[in-house]
């Protein structure tokens, strides 16, 4: 096999460059993005997902096309918690304190 190999080189370097583009190019236009969040992370009859169906039935959100595309997106659980210390102390020592309040 390598005596076939180092006599033919440039059929072992072009064939299977020119197949694994061919197979390549073919079977990956089938593919899409997943752009939705939710279907990647929560299985598909998962609690969450029903909870926030419900919500958006019950709680219904305006999206009108007079409003920014910004605010068409449902708002996410999520919040942000910047702690600041006095120069010279050490915030992680009175995390634990500050965080239970």
């Amino acid at each position: 096999l390598g005596l076939c190999v180092s006599r033919h080189p440039v059929f072992f370097l072009t064939v299977p460059a020119v197949l694994t583009i061919t197979f390549g190019l073919s079977a990956l236009n089938r593919f899409q993005p997943e752009g939705d969040l939710e279907r990647l992370v929560a299985p598909s009859h998962s609690l969450a997902k029903i909870e926030r169906s419900l919500a958006s039935s019950l709680f219904p959100l305006d999206q009108s096309k007079s409003q920014l595309y910004s605010d068409l997106h449902t708002p996410g659980r999520y919040g942000r918690v910047i702690l600041l210390s006095p120069p010279g102390d050490n915030i992680l020592l009175q995390a634990e304190g500050i965080l239970q309040t």
